[in-house]
């Protein structure tokens, strides 16, 4: 009896054994860990520098910046510890350009603000080179204590110049996280010429499929990237490997992620006021289930105190004279995006347009929208208020051009989509409504003549043929560049008027120009 009792015990020992080597083989598993995996992703894009809050319309208290984003991500964080979900933090560009942080640090509070708040990566937009390459890689790369990618851009000796990708482990999923870079290839046309010297940027898609030869069927792949939502739409369709794109540049708020060609598309807006969230179920390299949102960042949201205390202290080391009021504004000076990237006709556009030809005794103005990057409110009007409305380090350039040229070069305006950067506002040009095409009638205070030649003031990135304006480089004569800030000169014009009302607008500027589909 003895023995017959340790052969059943013998016998079922080994049925248990069995059953469980079954189980584990069903799994796919042989190391314990899970068959699907949890990640939550967090995301913003293009802050702008805007790290510190800010008011927005319609709301009472601040809204926005860093530290607001930061409470977010540790709750967020806690959270998924509890729930035994994987975190993943990025940045889809343009950290810098549009506040005077940036214009005073170039990038570094930027840099020192995400090593904070433990991001993962963030891929390279086409405002990190405003400051130059040299500033890029020596002061804002060499601050950052975690990846910056970009796969598409490289040098004339055909070498990759940032880390094109990375994988992000982890211990309780099967699947390798892959993250691949793309940064905008219209760089070299939106960045001055010489801040972009000796780089190629390569077409994104191709990239991607170039990329795509490393991967494994079980990776889950994110594209990290800063071209535009349409562009991530054509990226999907083409890239069909990709599982989840978090992108950046047309500052586009998805409070749903768009699904393309089975791909999970998210962007969050722009100037830190949204965190995007997403969750997603992962098995074997494939997304099963995901819920994405954004989060805004309103007033109700506590500062995360740590955080906070680096935006001050980098405060505290601005110039107090950027604060210091230098007149005031009885009208409401509209820099929106909304407006300027459009035909209608804003009078903070025009004024600056009317400063640049002012100053450079020209007949025209032209300033395209891009360059101004926020409305000034009525009230005191400060050098910051000037620095956020006109970020850019761009002077007066001066040029003598053909009538018939200029009129291309407006229509070409008319024919942007709205939104672009390109779109020009103007001073010292009458035309006639029309909602398809500028019929110009008068040139400063000279009738029209297609053959007769006029004088224009430009910022030196249209000069250099920004935003597509070849024209303006191709057939510009007696090219002068002043070296006067645009920045500058606008101080010089508040300090001089001190009170900007709708009389002296009327007076300088004139009635405006318009289109019959305003």
């Amino acid at each position: 009896m003895p023995c017959f009792r340790l052969i059943r015990e013998c016998r079922r020992t080994t049925f248990t054994a069995l059953f469980a080597l079954l189980l584990i083989l069903a799994s796919g598993r042989h190391d314990g860990a899970r068959a699907s995996t949890d990640f939550i992703i967090l995301y913003m894009n293009d802050p702008h520098a805007h790290y510190a809050p800010y008011s927005v319309q319609g709301m009472k208290g601040l809204s926005g910046g860093f530290a607001k984003a930061q409470t977010v991500f540790l709750e967020e964080q806690a959270l998924a510890r509890t729930e035994g979900s994987r975190v993943i933090t990025l940045m889809a560009g343009d950290l810098l350009m549009g506040t005077p942080f940036s214009t005073v640090f170039k990038g570094e509070l930027g840099a020192n603000l995400m090593n904070k708040m433990a991001f993962n990566a963030m891929v390279v937009g086409n405002h990190e080179f405003d400051y130059g390459d040299a500033n890029l890689r020596n002061n804002v790369k060499a601050s950052m204590r975690f990846p910056l990618i970009s796969g598409n851009i490289k040098n004339t000796k055909g070498e990759y110049v940032f880390q094109r990708s990375l994988e992000v482990d982890s211990p309780t999923s099967q699947s390798k996280v892959v993250i691949i870079g793309l940064t905008t290839p219209e760089t070299p046309i939106i960045s001055m010429p010489q801040n972009v010297q000796g780089l190629i940027f390569e077409d994104p898609v191709e990239t991607a499929k170039q990329l795509a030869k490393n991967l494994r069927s079980e990776d889950f792949v994110i594209a990290l990237t800063h071209l535009g939502v349409k562009e991530d739409m054509r990226l999907a369709e083409a890239c069909p490997f990709i599982d989840v794109i978090i992108g950046g540049h047309s500052h586009t708020a998805l409070f749903e992620p768009l699904v393309v060609n089975d791909v999970i598309i998210c962007q969050a807006g722009a100037y830190a006021e949204y965190v995007g969230r997403l969750k997603v179920t992962v098995d074997n390299g494939k997304a099963t289930k995901y819920h994405g949102k954004l989060i805004h960042l309103t007033p109700d949201v506590a500062e995360d105190e740590n955080v906070k205390s680096i935006i001050q202290e980098f405060s505290s080391r601005m110039d107090s004279a950027l604060k210091k009021p230098i007149g005031r504004t009885d009208v409401f000076l509209q820099g929106g995006r909304s407006l300027v990237r459009s035909d209608r006709a804003s009078n903070l556009g025009r004024l600056v347009a009317y400063v640049m030809a002012e100053n450079a005794r020209a007949e025209v103005g032209l300033v395209n929208a891009g360059a101004i990057r926020s409305s000034i409110q009525e009230g005191a009007i400060t050098r910051e208020n000037i620095y956020t409305a006109l970020p850019f380090p761009n002077t007066i350039v001066k040029m003598a051009m053909r009538g018939s040229d200029i009129a291309a070069i407006l229509q070409r305006s008319l024919d942007l989509d709205e939104g672009s950067g390109g779109k020009l506002q103007s001073f010292g040009i009458e035309y006639s409504d029309s909602s398809d095409r500028k019929i110009i009638r008068k040139i400063g205070t000279r009738e029209f003549d297609p053959q007769s030649t006029y004088s224009l003031a430009i910022n030196d990135f249209l000069a250099a043929g920004g935003d597509g304006y070849n024209a303006l480089q191709d057939f510009g004569k007696d090219v002068i560049d002043s070296y006067d800030l645009i920045s500058d000169l606008f101080i010089q014009f508040i300090l001089k008027h001190r009170v900007i009302g709708e009389e002296l607008l009327h007076r300088v500027l004139g009635d405006p120009p318009k289109l019959s589909d305003q």
